[in-house]
């Protein structure tokens, strides 16, 4: 299997990596012994939830506490975190561990699994990576244990801390608290801030953290940071407040969402649905009772998703920064796409676009197959919303997903399995990689009119 892995250009080789982690989750998830005796699971429910887990997604076919006893919760939590991480960044910390070299084809599939472009600098990057995940993560389960040991019990309590700060931060969106999920927590500040802190530290990506961490070392304190380092962190901070507020002005007349709060605590549940529709998935509140107006703005967070390299979904914020700025560009009639004082380059304009042209078609393709194979035609908002959230591997749904046929939760894996391993990587993994001469040569120049 490793040499057929090693002859695989880095695309391919990821898609391989996480389809085989996904696989053989879904045979450890079936085993008898991590399941509960009154689970009625099937081999296809065991194959679903080991996806979205791999994926990070957080939809699921059956609850997850009630399915899974404490060894199979192990195998769950370790799934997340190879999914979070990126199979090809154990492999990579393996090879350094080892001290042999890593192999150019190794470095460029982890440069590519990661999104970091240095790579002089991949041992103590990947260093990093695992360093900052085990240590935020473990601050995470410290501030929990504080609310879940005293109700649970100091192991139960404690292993439940530590499952919760691993799908927190992997952006995974799954729990092990029984179907009532975060909602009995809603306006618990230490466990929603805590979760959220973890939900958007994860979302930021690693080459972001990374840079932040060489920063401080180097005592130049935030003030060399990356021109992508400080993209990411401030429109972070603007798309949350925007999605705040914007729960707020909508929700807060909703006796079943925000209406029965004072603003305190109102603007700490709008928060929190703005930090896990971005790419989390967890649930505090039941989006069956929210106004269609609350959905769509939700969906289009959901699309925009987090920072690429990260445990985040989305087209990333970045993408839809640039495609921003070329559509100010072309309507300012401007020579080039400026930002910030920067150019972008015209590859990066093109690779934005391509990454959102496969989006829409895999999302427009999805809701066809949906809406036909799904047949119920009065919650299609609900079917866009679970469509969405299992491309951008966000994972909210509207308590769709368990009632969905296998035809259905089959195009759903499909969505969360490209929305993990990003749509260019996808593509690349499939694609012929030696061009024919044919299609290099150029031809005549063809006016069409467009727009």
């Amino acid at each position: 299997m490793y040499r057929f892995l090693s002859k695989q250009p880095p695309a391919r080789r990821i898609f391989i990596s996480f389809a085989l982690v996904s696989f053989i989750g879904s045979l450890a998830l079936s085993l008898p012994m991590v399941q509960t005796p009154y689970s009625m699971a099937t081999y296809f429910d065991h194959l679903f939830m080991a996806v979205s887990m791999v994926c990070v997604t957080g939809l699921s076919v059956v609850p997850l506490s009630e399915t899974y006893n404490i060894w199979g919760q192990i195998i769950a939590m370790i799934l997340i975190q190879i999914g979070g991480l990126g199979f090809i960044s154990f492999i990579g910390l393996f090879y350094m561990r080892s001290q042999q070299k890593l192999s150019y084809s190794n470095r460029a599939a982890i440069q590519e699994s990661t999104s970091y472009s240095q790579p002089q600098s991949m041992k103590s990057f990947l260093k990093s990576v695992f360093l900052i995940t085990f240590l935020l993560e473990g601050i995470g389960t410290f501030l929990l244990s504080f609310r879940f040991v005293p109700l649970l019990g100091f192991w139960d309590g404690l292993f439940t801390s530590l499952f919760l700060s691993v799908s927190a931060f992997c952006n995974a969106g799954f729990d092990n608290l029984g179907r009532s999920s975060l909602i009995q927590y809603q306006i618990d500040p230490l466990v929603i801030l805590t979760i959220s802190f973890l939900i958007i530290t994860g979302g930021l990506g690693f080459s972001v953290w990374f840079d932040l961490r060489t920063n401080w070392r180097e005592k130049h304190r935030f003030k060399r940071l990356r021109f992508h380092t400080k993209v990411v962190l401030l429109y972070n901070l603007l798309l949350l407040a925007i999605g705040t507020i914007t729960t707020l002005i909508t929700e807060y007349n909703n006796p079943a969402i925000l209406g029965e709060y004072d603003f305190g605590n109102s603007l700490l549940v709008a928060f929190f649905q703005s930090v896990t529709v971005r790419t989390a998935g967890f649930s505090t509140v039941d989006f069956t009772q929210m106004r269609p107006s609350t959905i769509i703005v939700l969906v289009h967070q959901m699309f925009i998703g987090g920072a690429p390299g990260g445990t985040a979904g989305g087209i990333k914020i970045t993408t839809f920064l640039v495609l921003l700025a070329f559509a100010r560009s072309e309507i300012l009639g401007l020579p080039h796409v400026n930002f910030w004082k920067r150019t972008i380059s015209p590859k990066t304009v093109q690779k934005s676009f391509i990454i959102l042209m496969v989006y829409f078609v895999a999302l427009m393709s999805s809701l066809a197959l949906l809406s036909y194979f799904d047949g119920d035609s009065h919650r299609f908002l609900y079917v866009m919303m679970e469509a969405v959230s299992a491309l951008s591997t966000v994972g909210v749904s509207a308590n769709l997903t368990s009632s969905l046929n296998h035809a259905c939760l089959t195009i759903i894996m499909l969505l969360m399995f490209m929305g993990r391993i990003g749509p260019l990587t996808l593509l690349i993994s499939f694609a012929d990689h030696t061009p024919s001469r044919k299609s290099t040569l150029k031809y005549a120049k063809a006016n069409l009119l467009v727009g």
